[in-house]
């Protein structure tokens, strides 16, 4: 046992699950003799190594001088846990079993919570949904009960540099406490070291349910769950295997949601804090939903660049106190005025600026057509794109070819100038007039697009920009928005689209909350691939990771009278 001032750290703690696999926790608790409540955090990623700088905002040195004992436990088969290792499926028994564990303990006054992002708040969904009885709050950021795939699919496309680094990762955890011999582990170390090196070339690899880390995985003993992914999309019942989607009536305990503006699941994060306030599994849930939004990427930090658009280190507010006060309520019983506090906090960026709503979206949201217009010449921002208030009369449609052999390789881990993608042809991109006052967006963006191909699948896409008064163009969001042709009506009914035909797709954008300057001018772009974060679209019709070849496609976008394509903007007045 380490003792430090008024803490105590116990390492690996046994916690015995109801099969005999025993797991291992790290506990962080007040010295002394009285009972406290608890707040639970459960990973794949190995404690040792992410609490080794505290966790970022998950800052148990501050929960357990504030009176609380915290919990950082190995998933079954990752760290220092037992077990095999196989993504979601146990964390069902495993957290139930957990809770009641810490409940059963002499220094827990049975109360508990959970904490964490991304796979950190998946394990909290899926402990939920068991009802352990002394499991009180939980706080899952960053990764939505919906996603289908938690979070890898949105509307059938995969989200590949996500699932590519979490496999990877996994690989790396297996390495680390593999029992094979030393020699084949050496063997295997070799092997995979090239491949943690070379990401970018990785996410290249055709097919993708084929890519090479395949073969370390399967000598490790790992599940075939990247390739089973590819081999199973339309299937629901290995869908079910894997808890996903969350059934939400299941979940009967409040819930603070957390996302951030430059978080990948942003927009469904936002849609599991509705769906608990329509099905939560009591009333109690149902009533005490709550939405934090700030100007945050995956895990609570700011971006890198955010000071070139004004926002201050301090901007990125005290995430730790946000839930210490949520706890505090909860937990402790007390009356801290959070009963009182709107449901919704979101940060405003370009005001740049904390403000609390009573809903999402706002109710006095005005919802306004922009409408794209050319004369057939949208390509680049140097093409003659227009976005205004009128519908369009008879134009000419804006064509481009999408080449997935020959597209852009562009992270956005943050606000990041878009001037390499915009002088691409196949790139549209559709500008305002510069805007005589202030202009407020804020909530959910939809591109209404009528549009043809020349391939039976596709992709389209959209994101929103914000335009400088200096000629910088800066986007709004982690990764617009994006339809797959093949699920156009949705992911339970596929099906091809015919060569030619104009379509009209429902591109909804991530929200966002922004007041365009005046001075500023809004810009939507429009193409079909956000390579390497999401796969590239073969357009050849064919499931999701199997095809090693590609075609191109002629994409032909219309904005007339009969197919007005617009964007639809959730105004705020001022």
């Amino acid at each position: 046992m380490i003792e430090q001032e008024s803490l105590k750290l116990e390492i690996n703690v046994p916690i015995k699950m109801r099969d005999g696999v025993i797991l291992r926790g790290d506990v962080w608790r007040p010295d002394d003799d009285k009972q406290h409540p608890a707040i639970l955090t459960r990973l794949p990623y190995n404690k040792s190594n992410f609490f080794a700088s505290g966790g970022g905002y998950m800052n148990f040195q501050r929960f357990v001088r504030a009176g609380y004992a915290c919990i950082a436990q190995d998933c079954r088969g990752t760290g220092d846990s037992g077990g095999e290792f196989f993504p979601w499926r146990d964390d069902t028994t495993d957290g139930y079993d957990t809770v009641e564990w810490i409940a059963s303990q002499p220094w827990s006054d049975k109360n508990v919570g959970m904490i964490g992002f991304s796979a950190l708040a998946g394990t909290q969904w899926n402990a939920a949904i068991t009802q352990p009885p002394h499991l009180k709050v939980i706080c899952p950021a960053m990764t939505s009960a919906i996603y289908r795939g938690v979070p890898f699919l949105e509307n059938g496309v995969f989200l590949l540099w996500v699932f590519l680094q979490y496999y990877l990762g996994m690989c790396a955890n297996t390495l680390q406490r593999s029992t094979l011999p030393a020699e084949k582990l050496a063997s295997l170390r070799e092997r995979f070291k090239p491949m943690m090196d070379d990401i970018d070339g990785l996410v290249r690899y055709l097919p993708l349910k084929d890519v090479p880390v395949n073969e370390i995985a399967d000598e490790l003993g790992l599940p075939p769950f990247y390739s089973g992914f590819f081999d199973n999309i339309d299937n629901e019942d290995f869908w079910e295997t894997y808890r996903s989607p969350v059934p939400i009536e299941k979940v009967v305990c409040p819930a603070l949601h957390m996302t951030g503006w430059y978080d990948v699941p942003l927009a469904t994060v936002v849609a599991s804090y509705h769906e608990m306030q329509k099905r939560g599994g009591s009333e109690l849930a149902r009533k005490n939903q709550r939405l934090l939004i700030g100007p945050w990427v995956h895990g609570g930090g700011l971006p890198a660049g955010v000071e070139t658009i004004g926002i201050k280190p301090s901007d990125g507010g005290d995430i730790t106190g946000f839930h210490q006060k949520w706890f505090d309520y909860w937990l402790k019983g007390i009356d801290n005025g959070l009963m009182e506090d709107p449901p919704v906090r979101i940060f405003v960026m370009g005001d740049n600026v904390w403000r609390d709503e009573n809903e999402w979206p706002l109710s006095r949201t005005q919802y306004t057509d922009l409408y794209f217009h050319s004369c057939g010449d949208a390509n680049t921002r140097h093409g003659g794109g227009i976005l205004d208030m009128k519908p369009p009369a008879e134009e000419q449609p804006d064509i481009y070819l999408y080449d997935p052999r020959n597209v852009p390789y562009f992270l956005e881990r943050g606000p990041v100038e878009q001037a390499p993608l915009e002088t691409r042809p196949d790139v549209l991109v559709y500008t305002t007039e510069p805007l005589e006052t202030d202009l407020e967006v804020t909530g959910p963006v939809a591109i209404k697009l009528y549009a043809s191909s020349s391939a039976p699948d596709t992709d389209f896409m959209g994101k929103i920009v914000d335009v400088w008064p200096d000629g910088r163009s800066i986007n709004l969001g982690m990764v617009g928005g994006v339809v797959r042709a093949k699920y156009r009506n949705g992911e339970a009914d596929p099906s091809l689209i015919e060569p030619g035909r104009v379509y009209e797709y429902t591109i909804n954008l991530q929200p966002i909350s922004n007041v365009f300057k005046a001075g500023h001018r809004i810009r939507i772009q429009l193409f079909s691939s956000n390579f390497p974060m999401w796969d590239r679209n073969p357009n050849t019709g064919h499931s999701v990771g199997q095809d090693a070849e590609m075609q191109v496609a002629v994409q032909t976008i219309f904005h007339t009278t009969r197919f007005p394509s617009h964007v639809i903007l959730p105004v705020i007045p001022r």
